[in-house]
C-alpha cells in the first residue's frame, strides 16, 4: 500500500539546451549537495531537461559527479542512493520519480507542497508558479521570488500583489503601513470575504474576519504563499473560502548553522535591521535533537504620506524535530508590534492644495494633527504540530494554536480636516445634562478605542490511503475567541493646548453610561465566538490519471455578546446568534499527460454576518449568512519551455451584505449600517503563463477579466476591478546577478461606497447605483529589482546578497480608491498611489 497522505509532488524542471544530449560526453562538476539544488545544476551542465519531484527531494542528498562522461552514466551516478529513478524519457525530457510514492491531488492545508512546474530555475523566481495537482486555479509565490523581489520588512500584501486577480495597494508605500484594501476576484478582505491561513491555520479579526497587514508576519519569515482562487474541497477549512484562500507558509530552519544579519535603507527615511540564527541539525550522542531558527527585525519609516511615521518590531522562531521515524514535532511562534500615525484618506481639495502625498498635518490646532491619530498594534501567533505516519497508508496531523491581536488607537472627529475653524467639542453640563451650553469652538475631540482578542483552537487532519479506491480525508477545525472592546469620546486639544498624551482625556467622564443619554461611551462589550468545522472527503481514483473528490464540510459559528454599552442601541445588550450550514463540494482533476492537467469544481460557500449587524437598535431585516455556489473549470500544463494555466469561473451569490452610512451624530458619528443587498454574480476568465527564453532569462504574465454585478442590474460591485494583468521579464542564472522588471495593471472600478445609494425607493427597497465621483480609470505601476549574490563572485560557501528594489519606477501618482467621506465637509475621501521608492538591502550569512 502506498502511503500518499497529504504529501504531493512538486516538479522542478531544469533546461539548459533545446536539443537532446543523452548519449553525448559532457564535463561535469556537481558537488555533493541537497538534491533540490543538485538536479537543476546537473541539468544545466548536461544540456538536458529534467523533471524531478521536488516535494520528495527534501532531506535527500546526491553524491558528487565530477569528470567527463556520458550523460546517462552521470545521471545514474547522481541518483545513486537517493531513492529517485528515471520514470519516463522522450526526445526532450527526462522525468524522475520517487521510488516509494506517487502524488495525489489534495487540499492546500498549509502542511504540504504542490506539484509546481518550474522551468530552468528561472521560473522559480517568477511572481507565481503553477501547480498541476489542483482542483482550482492556484498560484504559488516561491521563496526565491520573495527573496529576490520583496524587501525583507514588507507585509504580506506586497508579496501577493502580482498574482492573477489580486489587487493590493498600500497607500503609505510598498509593504509599509496598513493596507487599505486587498481584493481577490473582486472579493474584499476588509469585508472578510477572503480566507487566510498561516501554516494551514485560519486566522482573522474577530469582528469581521479581515486582516491587518501591518500587524502580522513579514516577508523575511515566510517560505512561500499560495493563492487558491476558489473555495477548495471540503478539507479547506476557514471562513469565506468562496472568495479564495491565501495561504502563507513559514520557512523551515536551515540545515547548517548560520548567522544571518540583514538590513534595509531607502525612501521615506526607511531603515530596518534584523538578524536570524539557524542552528542547523543539533546532535547529541549521535541522535538528532532537531533544528530551529530565531529571527528578530526592527523597522522604522516616515512613510510616503506626510506625518505617517511607523515603527515595527517582529520576532519569529521555529523548531522542528523528528521524535521517531514516524513522528515529527513542529513548534512555531511569532510576535509583532507596530506603531503608526494612521491616515484616513483625504479630500481632493486637500490633495490639490497640499500634494498627492498629503496624509496628516502638523498643526496642533487642526483636527488632522498627526499626534491625535496614533495606532498601536500587537499580535502573536503560536502553534504546536505533531504529524504522525504510523504506516498502512495513515497520516495524522494534530495542531494546537493560539493567537491574539490588540489595537489601541485614537482619532479626531474628522482626522482629514486641517481647518481649525471647523473644530469644536460639546461638553455636558452635568447638572442639566445640556450639551448645547458647553460647546467650545477651537477645542478638538474624537474617540479613543481599545480592542483585544485572544483565540485558542486546534486542527485535526487524518488521511488514509485505501488500496484500489483513493485517499479518505477527515478532520475538525475548532476555535474559541474572547474579544473585548471599548471606545469613548475623548478630548485632544483644549484651550489652545494638546492634552492627555497619546490617547487624550475622556470627555464627560461624570455621565452615567447606563442612562444612555450623553454618554461618553461609544461602546463597551465582550464578544465570544466559537467556530466548529468538521469535514469529510474522498479523493477517489476511478481511472488512471483521474481523481474525483466529493466531500462535505459543516460550519457552526456562534457569537455571544455581553455589552455594558452598545453602539446604536445606546445601552446594555446581551444576545447570542448561531449560524450553521452544510457546504458540499465535488471536484475532479484529470492528468491528460504527465505534464498537462484539467480540473473542474462545484462547491457551496458560507460566511456568517459580521459583528456590526448586532450594533444596531432592533433587528436588521433580512440579515442572513452570505452563501455562494462556485462553479469553475480550468487547465494547467508544462509545454516545453512554456508553463500556462487557463480557467473560467461563475459564483452565484445570495444574501450579499453591503453597508449604507447613517450619521447618528454625537459620540456615535457615522455608522455603517449593514443591509442585505440580495443577489450578485461574480464571473471571469483567468490566464497565467511563464516562458523560459534561455540563459537565465524568463518571461511571466497573467491577465484576468473579472465581472461582479448585482443581480437584475447593470451596477458593478464596488472595489471589484474589471480586469487585472501583470507582465515581466526576469533574469537569474544562479551565477551571482539577478534582476526583474514587472508591471501590475488594474482595470477600471468603482471605489468603496460607490455601488449602493444611501436612499431607498418608494417601497423601501435598496437603490443600486454606481455613484459619480467614485469611478476610477485603469492604472499600472512597474517595479524593478536587481541584486548580486556576491558569494558566487567571491567563491564563498554562504550567501552574501546586495540588492536594490524600486517600486513604482515611473512614479505614477493619482487617486486610486475612495476612503469614505469627510465628517465635517461630507466630501469624498481618496487614497493615492504612493510615488517612486528605492530600497537597498544587504544580507550576509556567516
Amino acid at each position: 500500500m502506498r502511503n500518499i497522505g497529504w504529501a504531493t509532488t512538486v516538479s522542478v524542471v531544469a533546461i539548459a539546451a533545446a536539443q537532446p544530449a543523452w548519449a553525448q560526453l559532457r564535463d561535469f562538476d556537481v558537488p555533493a549537495q541537497p538534491a533540490v539544488t543538485a538536479i537543476p545544476a546537473f541539468a544545466r551542465q548536461a544540456g538536458v531537461q529534467i523533471v524531478a519531484p521536488a516535494a520528495k527531494l527534501a532531506g535527500r542528498r546526491t553524491g558528487a559527479v565530477k569528470g567527463r562522461m556520458d550523460v546517462d552514466v552521470a545521471l545514474g551516478q547522481l541518483l545513486t542512493g537517493t531513492g529517485l529513478s528515471i520514470g519516463a524519457r522522450d526526445d526532450r525530457t527526462i522525468s524522475l520519480k520517487a521510488v516509494e510514492a506517487d502524488s495525489a491531488t489534495g487540499p492546500n492545508d498549509g502542511t504540504r507542497d504542490r506539484e509546481i512546474v518550474v522551468v530552468a530555475q528561472a521560473i522559480r523566481v517568477s511572481p507565481s508558479n503553477l501547480p498541476l495537482d489542483v482542483i482550482q486555479p492556484t498560484s504559488v509565490i516561491d521563496k526565491d521570488f520573495i527573496r529576490n523581489n520583496i524587501i525583507p520588512l514588507a507585509s504580506f500584501d506586497d508579496i501577493v500583489k502580482f498574482a492573477p486577480s489580486v489587487w493590493a495597494q498600500s497607500p503609505n508605500g510598498p509593504g509599509l503601513g496598513k493596507n487599505e484594501g486587498l481584493s481577490l476576484r473582486g472579493f474584499q478582505d476588509q469585508s472578510g470575504q477572503i480566507n487566510m491561513t498561516y501554516d494551514g491555520i485560519p486566522f482573522g479579526d474577530s469582528s469581521d474576519l479581515h486582516h491587518t497587514s501591518s500587524a502580522l508576519f513579514i516577508a523575511h519569515d515566510l517560505r512561500d504563499a499560495e493563492i487558491d482562487r476558489g473555495p477548495g474541497t471540503a478539507s479547506q477549512i476557514g471562513n469565506a473560502t468562496f472568495g479564495g484562500t491565501i495561504g502563507f507558509r513559514s520557512k523551515d530552519p536551515g540545515d547548517e548553522f548560520t548567522v544571518n544579519p540583514y538590513g534595509t535603507y531607502g525612501s521615506f527615511n526607511t531603515r530596518a535591521i534584523g538578524g536570524e540564527l539557524d542552528s542547523g541539525e543539533i546532535k547529541s550522542h549521535g541522535a538528532s535533537l532537531g533544528k530551529f531558527y530565531v529571527d528578530f527585525q526592527q523597522e522604522e519609516s516616515d512613510g510616503y504620506l506626510t506625518h505617517s511615521h511607523e515603527k515595527r518590531t517582529n520576532a519569529a522562531g521555529k523548531y522542528v524535530v523528528d521524535l521517531s521515524p514516524i513522528a515529527t514535532l513542529t513548534i512555531n511562534a511569532n510576535w509583532n508590534h507596530a506603531f503608526e500615525y494612521t491616515t484616513q484618506g483625504n479630500t481632493l481639495a486637500n490633495i490639490n492644495k497640499y500634494g498627492l502625498n498629503y496624509g496628516l498635518g502638523d498643526n496642533p490646532a487642526g483636527q488632522n494633527f498627526y499626534r491625535y491619530q496614533p495606532s498601536d498594534y500587537y499580535s502573536d501567533f503560536e502553534y504546536v504540530r505533531l504529524k504522525i505516519t504510523p504506516g498502512g497508508g495513515w497520516t495524522i496531523d494534530a495542531t494546537g494554536y493560539t493567537t491574539s491581536f490588540t489595537h489601541n488607537s485614537s482619532k479626531t472627529t474628522d482626522p482629514t480636516d486641517p481647518n481649525p475653524a471647523n473644530a469644536s467639542v460639546k461638553y455636558i453640563d452635568l447638572a442639566s445634562g445640556n450639551a448645547k451650553t458647553g460647546t467650545i469652538k477651537g477645542d478638538i475631540g474624537g474617540t479613543t478605542t481599545f480592542a483585544h482578542f485572544r483565540t485558542a483552537g486546534g486542527v485535526l487532519r487524518v488521511s488514509d490511503d485505501i488500496v484500489g479506491l483513493g485517499t479518505l480525508r477527515f478532520g475538525l477545525w475548532g476555535e474559541h475567541t474572547d474579544d473585548k472592546r471599548t471606545s469613548y469620546s475623548a478630548v485632544f486639544y483644549q484651550a489652545g493646548t494638546p492634552v492627555g498624551g497619546r490617547f487624550g482625556v475622556p470627555l464627560n467622564a461624570g455621565i452615567d453610561p447606563s442612562t444612555g443619554k450623553n454618554s461618553p461611551l461609544a461602546y463597551l462589550y465582550s464578544d465570544y465566538i466559537t467556530t466548529l468545522q468538521p469535514y469529510l472527503e474522498l479523493a477517489w481514483k476511478p481511472l488512471d490519471g483521474l481523481t474525483v473528490t466529493p466531500g462535505v464540510r459543516y460550519t457552526s459559528f456562534d457569537r455571544s455578546v455581553d455589552a455594558y454599552f452598545q453602539k446604536g442601541i445606546k445601552g446594555p445588550q446581551k444576545t447570542d446568534k448561531t449560524y450553521t450550514d452544510w457546504q458540499p463540494s465535488i471536484a475532479a482533476n484529470y492528468k491528460i499527460t504527465e505534464s498537462w492537467t484539467a480540473y473542474a469544481q462545484i462547491a457551496k460557500g458560507f460566511l456568517a454576518p459580521p459583528y456590526s449587524t448586532l450594533q444596531i437598535k432592533g433587528e436588521i431585516p433580512d440579515i442572513k449568512p452570505e452563501q455562494t455556489i462556485n462553479y469553475q473549470i480550468g487547465t494547467a500544463g508544462h509545454f516545453g519551455k512554456l508553463v500556462a494555466s487557463l480557467d473560467a469561473y461563475v459564483i452565484d451569490f445570495k444574501n450579499f451584505l453591503n453597508t449604507v452610512n447613517v450619521d447618528e451624530g454625537g459620540t456615535l458619528g457615522i455608522l455603517s449600517v449593514p443591509v442585505n443587498a440580495g443577489g450578485a454574480v461574480y464571473k471571469g476568465v483567468e490566464l497565467e503563463a511563464q516562458y523560459v527564453v534561455g540563459h537565465g532569462w524568463s518571461l511571466y504574465g497573467n491577465a484576468t477579466y473579472n465581472e461582479a454585478r448585482y443581480k437584475g442590474t447593470h451596477v458593478w460591485i464596488a472595489e471589484a476591478p474589471r480586469w487585472t494583468a501583470a507582465a515581466g521579464i526576469l533574469y537569474d542564472q544562479h551565477k551571482g546577478p539577478y534582476a526583474s522588471f514587472i508591471g501590475k495593471f488594474i482595470g477600471p472600478r468603482w471605489g468603496a461606497g460607490g455601488d449602493i445609494s444611501a436612499s431607498t425607493d418608494a417601497s423601501g427597497g435598496i437603490v443600486f447605483q454606481n455613484l459619480p465621483g467614485y469611478h476610477f480609470a485603469s492604472y499600472g505601476t512597474f517595479d524593478l529589482a536587481a541584486g548580486w549574490h556576491l558569494n558566487k563572485l567571491l567563491d564563498m560557501k554562504k550567501d552574501v546578497t546586495l540588492s536594490v528594489k524600486v517600486s513604482n519606477l515611473f512614479n505614477h501618482r493619482a487617486p486610486y480608491d475612495t476612503a469614505g467621506t469627510s465628517k465635517d465637509t461630507k466630501e469624498i475621501l481618496y487614497w493615492t498611489i504612493p510615488g517612486r521608492s528605492v530600497f537597498a538591502n544587504l544580507s550576509v550569512s556567516l
